[in-house]
């Protein structure tokens, strides 16, 4: 190499070569550096090393990009057990743009000499033991991605945090985060998401330039002791996925338009708040939303029959609140609904056959109501049902012989009803645990075929008008409850 060096025309070839190689011992030094502040118990960084053979850009976790030489652009390191220091020298890396350590066990302050790394994009320091406070100091010239969640951080988190004005993704959920929360948030033109959740510290009121974000797709303020009202703002939110709101301190009513607005809403929670008002209405308009949780509130009036436009809705959840009238029955047709919770409210009107056309129907608990009627046939067809509750309603009629013919059935609350006639042989019900008919009107004797339940374990027949024997197969059971006081049985008891 030296005698072809001194050709001139090769003096810029040479130059350029000893250029690269000297950045790439640079890189590799810097690498190394940084692996000598870790401790690394399962010496998941072994192949870290100028003596393994191996170029630095196959090290683990590191991947790196041709400009034209390789330098070194990612640090993935996440999952490996790791603690000890992030030291500065990270930064000497020039176009190191993202840099992952999450779940690991990193004990330290926020290390803010990160800010020195001047093409960082990412920095994901979440789960690990990472304590203090947000520095005021706080400063990212291109960072789009800061994820310090499942920390201990506490104190408030600082105005300076509006600096960041290119974030994509601010998650610092999961923290011990303080005081009010900052109205700097309508600087993140260009954020899609923010989770400030999981910060049972905080006391403040939901800022409302969150509203001004049109690209916000997910917001998590879940279990964070926000209170007032729902900001109006919100009704901007065009391009939101995913709203949660639960687990808070929130009054007053949803804003009016929220739910016609939202169209792309996927998951919309605002369960256990104290708010008030009517269904948000337009909530389906959208036609995309699968998870709808209102429960544990104040809100009252009826459910509209539009709910039925929730042809995607898997989840619907209003229990412990004041609604009341008819119960929507478009909403037993929906073909994907898995889950129904209406417990606890003040619902009227009967279930229909219709209910069959549920196919993915797992879950119904709907008690403490005014329902009436008949129990459906068309129950019976669901054969992915595996828990029906409708206990203190006024259901009435005879139970039909296919309501437990569901494979996967398990739980059967029907106590505190008006039903009468003859418990029907339960035989296709096999995974059957609890069965409650209590305090209803039944007539006949207990079906020998509940002896056949292999994990029947809570049965309670009080309360009835059953009489004749005990089956004498009963008592093969292993039942942890069994209850048949006040009926007009006779003979033996098993």
């Amino acid at each position: 190499m030296a005698t072809l060096c001194k050709y001139p025309f090769l003096l810029s070839l040479c130059f350029t070569f000893f250029m690269f190689s000297s950045a790439s011992t640079q890189e590799a030094d810097a690498l190394l550096n940084f692996k000598a502040f870790i401790d690394d118990p399962n010496h998941s960084l072994s192949s870290w090393s100028n003596n393994s053979g191996v170029h630095h850009c196959n090290w683990t976790g590191i991947t790196c990009i041709p400009t034209p030489s390789l330098y070194v652009s990612s640090i993935d390191l996440q999952s490996l057990n790791l603690s000890g220091e992030i030291p500065s020298s990270i930064c000497e890396l020039p176009y190191l743009s993202h840099l992952n350590l999450a779940d690991n066990l990193f004990n330290q302050p926020i290390p803010l000499h990160l800010s020195e790394c001047s093409s960082l994009e990412t920095l994901n320091l979440s789960k690990n033991l990472i304590w203090g406070t947000i520095p005021d100091q706080i400063s990212f010239d291109a960072l789009k991605v800061l994820d310090l969640s499942k920390n201990h951080i506490e104190g408030k988190i600082p105005e300076s945090i509006g600096s960041l004005v290119h974030l994509q993704v601010l998650n610092l959920g999961s923290n011990l985060l303080s005081g009010t929360v900052p109205f700097v948030f309508g600087n993140f033109t260009e954020l899609a998401v923010l989770d400030l959740s999981q910060n049972a510290y905080l006391a403040s009121a939901v800022p409302t330039d969150i509203g001004k974000l049109e690209k916000l797709e997910q917001l998590f303020l879940q279990r964070s002791g926000f209170l007032g009202e729902i900001p109006e703002s919100f009704v901007g939110l065009s391009n939101l996925i995913t709203l949660d709101l639960s687990q808070n301190n929130l009054t007053g009513k949803l804003p009016q338009t929220l739910g016609s607005s939202l169209k792309n809403l996927v998951s919309f929670d605002v369960s256990e708040n104290k708010l008030l008002g009517s269904f948000p209405s337009g909530i389906c308009d959208g036609k995309g939303l699968k998870f709808l949780s209102l429960h544990t509130n104040f809100f009252n009036g009826s459910i509209p029959e539009s709910i039925s436009k929730c042809l995607n809705l898997e989840i619907f959840q209003v229990q412990n609140n004041g609604f009341s009238g008819d119960f929507p029955n478009g909403l037993w047709s929906l073909p994907k609904v898995m889950l129904v919770r209406a417990e606890n409210n003040r619902f009227s009107g009967e279930l229909l056959d219709s209910i069959s056309k549920a196919a993915q129907l797992e879950q119904v608990q709907i008690d403490n109501n005014s329902f009436t009627g008949k129990i459906p046939q068309g129950l019976g067809l669901v054969k992915s049902l595996y828990r029906f509750s409708a206990s203190l309603n006024g259901f009435s009629g005879e139970i039909p012989p296919n309501f437990c013919d569901s494979p996967v059935m398990s739980i059967i609350n029907l106590s505190h009803n008006t039903l009468s006639g003859q418990i029907p042989e339960l035989r296709k019900c096999r995974k059957l645990v609890s069965l409650s008919l209590a305090d209803n009107s039944l007539t006949g004797e207990i079906p020998p075929s509940l002896a056949d339940l292999p994990v029947l374990t809570y049965l309670d027949l009080s309360h009835n008008q059953l009489s004749g024997s005990i089956a004498p197969g009963l008592q093969n059971l292993k039942l942890a409850l069994f209850n048949v006081s006040f009926n007009q049985l006779s003979g033996r008891v098993p």
